[in-house]
């Protein structure tokens, strides 16, 4: 499978078809089409989709959507603003690219062009990032050199979503920063919530936030790098073999592992396994 990467972006969805063959797009009725199942946006502004809307009504579609064709069902792989703007405009087809691709792709390609546009918040980002992780086997070194981006980003995209959870609601939210969450991501909970409610009160930049931090005589940084990036590398291995998001916590006295699961039968299966692995191995004592 060919690589993509942010440095294609976009260009890369639509060479063959627009400027090797020069093949038109096929005009696919709106109801047949279906949402990208990979789509790591959740949020979508009112402003930008009105504002779109009415430049599509000016002008027309520039671009047409990237769709996949999968037992006559049509799955959308870029453009699903421009396809909810036509659906405003009341649209009954779209001009549209058919591609093959696997699932893989389909994710990889909804990250490249949100990425290329700066359309996903951070969370969404980490997310995709998980997913990727999860979903394939992929390691940080894996997304790191597929998607074009620096290890050490895909290590902070990765370590928000291990946050506080309302922190990474206003992380969701805009209240605060990637630059602002990406140093709260060192801090213990509690320490992550109170520096939040200060940057939201006080309007404290990136820097003044690191200032004061480094100077508050209580503030628990974790500065030991090794110990973050062991964290960081084996969440990965035990998420991948338990095929779920684990988080590996340093706590004062020990250690503490976090399984989290989109659906219960998820779990139960996992428990089936480790149940049946369990009854085995003593089955194997017993005999022995």
């Amino acid at each position: 499978m060919a690589k993509i990467s942010l440095g294609r972006g976009i260009d890369s969805l639509y060479g063959d078809e627009e400027t090797s063959t020069g093949k038109p797009p096929s005009k696919i009725p709106m109801k047949e089409i279906h949402p990208n199942p990979f789509q790591p946006r959740k949020t979508f502004t009112e402003e930008s989709l009105e504002e779109l809307t009415l430049s599509i009504e000016r002008h027309g579609l520039l671009h047409p959507v990237i769709v996949v064709k999968r037992d006559g069902v049509y799955t959308l792989v870029s453009g699903e603003r421009r396809f909810r703007a036509a659906e405003r405009l009341g649209w009954r087809d779209i001009d549209a690219i058919i591609k093959e691709l696997t699932d893989q792709e389909l994710l990889e390609i909804a990250l490249v062009e949100n990425l290329k546009r700066s359309d996903l918040n951070p969370l969404e980002i980490g997310e995709g990032l998980e997913r990727l992780s999860r979903e394939f086997d992929w390691t940080q070194e894996n997304i790191s050199e597929h998607l074009g981006m620096k290890r050490s980003s895909v290590a902070n995209y990765l370590r928000l979503l291990e946050m506080d959870p309302d922190v990474k609601e206003s992380l969701r939210k805009g209240d605060i920063s990637f630059g602002h969450a990406k140093i709260l991501s060192s801090l213990e909970p509690g320490e992550q919530r109170k520096w939040t409610a200060r940057v939201i009160a006080r309007g404290l930049s990136v820097r003044a936030l690191e200032d004061q931090i480094a100077r508050a005589p209580k503030a628990k940084v974790e500065k030991d790098s090794k110990v973050q990036e062991w964290i960081g590398e084996n969440s990965q291995v035990l998420s991948s073999a338990l095929q779920c998001r684990a988080t590996i916590k340093k706590e004062k006295k020990g250690w503490k592992v976090e399984l989290s699961f989109n659906r219960m039968d998820e779990l139960e299966d996992l428990i089936t396994k480790l149940s049946e692995k369990a009854s085995l191995k003593k089955g194997t004592l017993d005999e022995a």
